[in-house]
């Protein structure tokens, strides 16, 4: 009788198996964060049941924890210039170069997790509101600027990676919005808010991502 090793599983477990792994790490840093949040850093703040937390608050919560995580496993795995090379498919360790766009990368994936959280963070802890819009803005400015840099940098399989998933998640994304906004015009469903439509957005772009990157073997 023979056993499958982890080596030997076809290519759809394997992306089944880290996506489940990714999801339930996602878990439990978001649950971390908020615990973090809400006894260390905001500990007089009301509870959850005052709050009026909607679905998408949850959601988009979850999805910023989700990319902070994956920034810090990837700056972690930068300063290993063997793990690197053996994440970027190389032949030998990863160059200075390499590892300095890696870092350059987790430091926007992390960027864009911080950027998601602050909205909702600013939200419950009582920041005006136009400072709290100020400060995004100045952010998500930096952040389009590194964005940019790291796409510039990026080999032709990055940049591929990036426009597939890119690509995929505004037909999946189109296809549902269009959907939902029938049924809401029908009235058999009910109406959504742009914060909404952005915690779905995301979501489905962190997922296809993962999805894509599995699939060529980077995640």
């Amino acid at each position: 009788m023979t056993t499958l090793s982890p080596k030997t599983w076809p290519d759809w477990a394997k992306t089944i198996v880290r996506l489940a792994l990714f999801g339930a790490a996602c878990g439990v840093a978001g649950y971390g964060f908020g615990w973090l949040l809400a006894t260390q850093i905001f500990p007089d703040a009301p509870p959850p049941s005052e709050l009026n937390l909607r679905w998408s608050d949850i959601l988009a919560f979850l999805v910023a924890a989700g990319m902070i995580l994956g920034a810090a496993a990837m700056l972690i795995v930068s300063l290993n210039p063997r793990r690197l090379g053996r994440m970027y498919r190389l032949e030998g360790d990863a160059s200075s170069t390499e590892a300095g766009q890696a870092r350059l990368q987790s430091i926007v994936m992390g960027l864009s997790g911080v950027v998601l959280a602050l909205p909702l963070i600013f939200s419950l802890t009582g920041v005006p509101p136009i400072l709290g819009v100020v400060a995004i803005v100045l952010l998500l400015g930096l952040h389009t600027v590194l964005n940019l840099r790291v796409y510039r940098q990026a080999d032709e399989m990055l940049r591929r990676l990036v426009l597939e998933a890119a690509t995929l998640t505004f037909f999946l994304g189109q296809g549902l919005l269009f959907l939902w906004a029938v049924a809401e015009r029908l009235g058999v469903a009910p109406p959504i808010t742009a914060w909404d439509i952005y915690a779905v957005l995301m979501t489905f772009y962190l997922v296809v991502a993962v999805t894509v990157s599995a699939r060529r073997g980077l995640a």
